[in-house]
């Protein structure tokens, strides 16, 4: 046999029970491991085809897939379709060749194959489940909405003005995740958009968690919320303008008399209503001069002719003699003379802006100047000094500059100086704390923070340093010869030479040997070594010797006996 088989095999079995369980499930592992290797260096990788498909597509690709005898594999509750890599795209080409997947519901394909003789009411019907079904798929690719469903009511037309009713629409989701709020608006706004007359306050979004998302609001309702919206933003507005202007004073007077030596607060009053006006203005004398566009003239003439008189009759009677003789007959002649000017014209349109400012309010605090001055007791002490009349005037010119000072407006200014209370002074205004109460303020974290260390240290770091120091010394004695191999290395050390021993020291030294111990020693023995071992062995010892290695020289020795046997009879 081989020696490094046999030396395994013999390994093994000088292992213990529990040796030997390990070593076999370490080599079933790491077999097990190499064939897992092998299976999965040589499998056929697979890749996601379609993922999210509904049951009906799910089924009509699988169909596909069956009746081309490709291989897949479903997943994801039957959700997900997964084929072999490098017929991935090939699949979906295929796929998309006959129109699938279709999707959620039923769209505008439901036209392709129109069928003789389908009724007008059969066509409005398929009109409006392509419509839903279109808008349910749109909807559907919203990241964070899974299915929808899309349900529209049509009124039946009338011809009447009075009884024409709007469309509405209900739409179900179900989401994934939460919709923003501007997403659900998106959503009702893109489905009013698609239906004729159909407007986002009658389109009503739910979830399938039952809640509302979006519900359309009356008139009045909405004019509410416009309401409140526009008051929400009028104050916003407000707000800003003054905090802008309070900055702005602020920092600049901080800058004059130091960083937190200054407060300002502004009041503003605005106008927010709004107002639109369109003017229309004529002004003949703007030019400086007149100018005719046009000119119509028309004269007046009088002619007169003598009245013929008429014969009398019962229709025309002559009453007064005299009268008739002085009546003369007249033509008039009339012309006008029409001049029309050019005048400018001048059309203007104005609106209001969005707040108008009608008062302004400001009113800044400073602090004063501050000197040490010594008491009679020699301590020195901090005094407040007010500022003079005259830097408090150019203070308040500067204020006023600053924030627009407008005297039609009766804009008010506000400008003081009073001592700031300190930090110190007001700390000081706080009882002095004395004894426990002071050593535990002052100095309480340190304590604790010394606390926690020695805690530290005493529970922790010195167990472990105490636990790394007995591995060390106990390896360090495991590193180190037992007594017992002490003893034999004394006894190594002190023992002779095989030569030199007498017959009772080679047979102990014999017995701490195995047989094949024994056999391979005295197989390299020497000349003088095996002279003086067979010198001290007794006679059976000889012949056991020699009769295990030398037959003839054994047959000599029984002879030898015999004879010395029959000597001793005869004697």
């Amino acid at each position: 046999m081989n020696p490094v088989a046999e030396k395994i095999i013999t390994m093994v079995k000088e292992m213990s029970m529990v040796r030997k369980v390990l070593l076999s499930g370490l080599v079933l592992v790491v077999v097990a491991g190499f064939i897992t290797m092998f299976v999965w260096a040589n499998q056929t990788p697979y890749k996601v085809a379609y993922s999210g498909l509904s049951q009906e597509d799910a089924a009509a690709v699988v169909e596909m897939l069956k009746s081309a005898k490709t291989p897949y594999r479903l997943t994801g509750d039957g959700t997900t379709i997964m084929v072999p890599e490098p017929m991935v795209y090939d699949v979906r080409l295929t796929m998309a060749k006959e129109g699938i997947p279709k999707g959620t519901g039923v769209g505008y394909e439901i036209f392709d194959k129109s069928e003789f003789g389908t009724t007008e009411f059969v066509q409005k019907i398929n009109k409006k489940r392509a419509l839903q079904g279109e808008l349910a798929r749109t909807i559907a690719a919203f990241e964070a909405v899974k299915d929808a469903k899309v349900m529209i009511v049509l009124p039946k037309e009338s011809v009447f003005v009075e009884e024409t009713k709007q469309p509405s629409a209900s739409i179900l989701l179900e989401l994934i995740d939460d919709l923003e709020k501007e997403e659900v608006a998106a959503i009702a706004h893109l489905v009013a958009s698609s239906i004729q007359d159909l407007t986002p306050k009658l389109v009503t979004i739910v979830d399938t968690a039952g809640r509302i998302l979006f519900e359309g609001k009356s008139e009045e309702e909405q004019a509410r919320i416009d309401a409140e919206n526009l008051a929400d933003a009028q104050y916003q507005y407000k707000v800003r303008f003054e905090e802008n202007l309070t900055r702005r004073i602020q920092t600049m007077l901080e800058r004059i008399v130091g960083a937190d030596k200054a407060i300002v607060r502004v009041t503003s009053e605005m106008d927010f209503s709004k107002n639109n006006m369109n003017e229309e203005i004529y002004d003949p004398f703007e030019r400086g001069g007149e100018f005719i566009r046009s000119r119509k003239n028309r004269a007046e003439k009088i002619v007169q002719l003598d009245k013929e008189v008429g014969i009398p009759s019962s229709v025309n009677p002559i009453t007064d003699e005299k009268q008739a003789a002085n009546e003369t007959r007249e033509r008039v002649n009339k012309s006008d003379d029409t001049v029309n000017y050019e005048i400018s014209r001048r059309v203007r349109e104005t609106q209001k802006p969005m707040a108008e400012l009608t008062r302004l309010s400001v009113a800044a605090v400073i602090d004063g100047k501050y000197e040490f001055q010594a008491d009679d007791n020699g301590e020195t002490k901090r005094v407040y000094m007010p500022r003079s009349a005259e830097e408090m005037q150019q203070f308040q010119s500067i204020v006023t500059r600053a924030m627009g000072y407008n005297e039609e407006r009766n804009d008010q200014v506000s400008m003081e100086c009073f001592p700031f209370a300190s930090i110190d002074d007001m700390q000081g205004t706080q009882e002095k704390l004395t004894g426990w109460r002071m050593v535990q303020k002052e100095y309480g974290r340190l304590i604790a923070n010394l606390l926690l260390v020695f805690v530290l240290f005493l529970f922790i770091i010195r167990p472990i340093i105490k636990t790394v120091r007995d591995i060390k010394v106990t390896v360090e004695q495991e590193a180190l010869p037992s007594p017992e191999e002490l003893a034999q290395l004394e006894a190594k050390d002190k023992e002779i030479a095989f030569i030199d021993m007498d017959a009772d020291q080679q047979r102990e030294f014999f017995e701490m040997m195995s047989e094949e111990q024994k056999e391979d020693f005295i197989q390299r023995m020497t000349g003088a070594e095996r002279n003086a071992y067979l010198t001290n062995m007794s006679d059976q010892e000889k012949a056991r010797y020699y009769a295990e290695r030398d037959l003839f020289r054994t047959v000599n020795i029984i002879k030898g006996w015999l004879s010395d046997i029959e000597e001793e009879e005869e004697d």
